[in-house]
């Protein structure tokens, strides 16, 4: 249900990347390429009938203020990650976990009469979507904290942190099928379909899972013990988090992850459309095999390491960094090589699935972080507090990537786009592989919260 859950929440958060080459007007392949520099890929004779000067939907917004569009609902997630995770610590991960997905899913249904009535609305409406967003990580790791112990958690996180991907794939295929159909009225229907699944979604999760892991957990009973009760919490020393390097170790791979995953999960289907050519049919289809590849890598990957772990091979530290530095060592040379695919629309394709495939391995290494650092009671607060960092990203790629390219979609223009985000992914990852650490963190105020923590 967590896995699904996350799927439901990233099919609607997600599907505006690619409903959006559907709302917006283009005036033709050429009026806003700088085509007169020779820095552009020639229009192939079979794209004239989708790519041409008769395209036009319903809304004239520019590549800047597409951006603003595309990162709006950012701007009330990143308000509100911090106080979710307050919230999860004190009404528990199910209420806010349900809560957060459901208050998403309604306001994607109201989209389409939002986006009509005026740009601004539009823009509302996912800004609050964003802020009942919140509370979804915190409670996703919350109740993952309290049921798997951290020698397991390489491999049931990696299976469960792949909802995110499976809303990706979701929201790129299905919904370029649904915003190049007729089926209610074209576009509308990708937020319509997705917010209904969300809807049902949400009515079977308060139906069948409950907060205490004892009622609906799978794990044995030599593990659910352990679980903390959240009597257990004790002031939370924020002056120690802090200052502890390896708190800011993580935030700074979450920012750096999440500034590349942000940019190219919102930007793909607008470089494939307008760069290599690809039309809104097809767009849907291609942009999601780079998050079919990280499904898989991400699984395989997790397993993989999790028997190392449990052989004895490896450390849990040593997991920890491996996976990590394979995650974001690798995209960030991937995206590097993005720079000399030029007009290969395939070699583009194949150079991206690479770029977003491999970060599957971090699902086992930094995305870990909070529990590993600490207790069960405190995973959602600084869960909270990583994430109001890292979901700024949702804002920051579209507006740098639009700030770029508005008016100048040029080879050029995504090259250094694309540098960025490489550059993003390698020095923070570093910098994480240095100070990071397996050990819950002093900052912890209770000794016995510490211990217990190990299962």
């Amino acid at each position: 249900m967590n896995l699904l859950g996350q799927c439901i929440a990233f099919m609607n958060r997600g599907c505006l990347s690619v409903a959006i080459v559907a709302m917006v007007s283009s005036g033709g392949s050429n009026s806003t390429h700088g085509g007169e520099h020779g820095d552009v890929c020639p229009v192939p004779p079979s794209a004239n009938d989708t790519l041409g000067p008769e395209k036009e939907g319903e809304f004239d917004w520019d590549e800047q203020l597409q951006g603003v569009v595309l990162g709006s609902f950012y701007y009330g997630y990143v308000s509100s990650c911090f106080l979710g995770g307050l919230l999860t610590d004190y009404f528990g991960g199910r209420l806010m976990y349900g809560v957060s997905i459901m208050g998403l899913s309604v306001l994607s249904v109201f989209s389409p009469i939002s986006a009509r009535t005026s740009v601004e609305l539009f823009i509302a409406n996912k800004v609050i979507s964003g802020l009942i967003q919140g509370p979804m990580y915190p409670s996703l790791h919350s109740l993952m904290a309290s049921r798997i112990p951290p020698h397991l958690r390489a491999k049931y996180n990696s299976i469960c942190l792949t909802g995110s991907t499976f809303g990706n794939v979701f929201s790129m295929a299905l919904g370029g099928l649904l915003a190049s159909s007729s089926f209610l009225g074209g576009w509308p229907s990708v937020f319509y379909v997705f917010g209904a699944a969300g809807i049902l979604w949400s009515i079977l999760w308060f139906l069948l899972i409950k907060d205490d892991p004892h009622r609906n957990d799978v794990l044995s009973g030599n593990d659910v013990v352990h679980y903390q009760d959240r009597s257990m919490l004790k002031e939370v020393r924020f002056k120690s988090i802090l200052t502890s390097l390896p708190f800011w170790s993580l935030v700074l791979f979450h920012f750096g992850d999440s500034f590349g995953y942000y940019m190219l999960s919102s930007e793909i289907p607008t470089y494939l459309n307008n760069i290599q050519y690809v039309d809104l049919k097809k767009n849907g289809l291609v942009s999601s095999l780079p998050y079919i590849l990280q499904i898989f890598f991400s699984m395989a990957w997790g397993i993989a390491i999790n028997r190392l772990i449990l052989s004895g091979r490896i450390s849990i530290l040593a997991s920890r960094r491996i996976s990590s530095a394979v995650g974001m060592y690798c995209a960030g040379l991937a995206l590097v090589a993005m720079c000399f695919v030029n007009c290969n629309s395939s070699l583009a394709v194949a150079v991206l699935c690479i770029a977003v495939g491999i970060t599957g391995a971090s699902n086992s290494g930094g995305y870990l972080g909070e529990q590993d650092i600490c207790p069960t009671p405190l995973v959602g607060v600084i869960k909270g507090m990583s994430a109001t960092v890292s979901s700024s990203t949702g804002f920051i790629a579209p507006l740098v990537t639009g700030s770029i390219i508005v008016g100048n979609e040029t080879l050029s223009a995504w090259r250094t786009a694309f540098l960025i985000a490489a550059a993003l992914y390698i020095i923070p990852g570093t910098i994480y592989l240095i100070f990071t650490t397996e050990k819950v963190q002093p900052w912890i105020k209770s000794e016995k919260d510490a211990e217990t923590n190990k299962f």
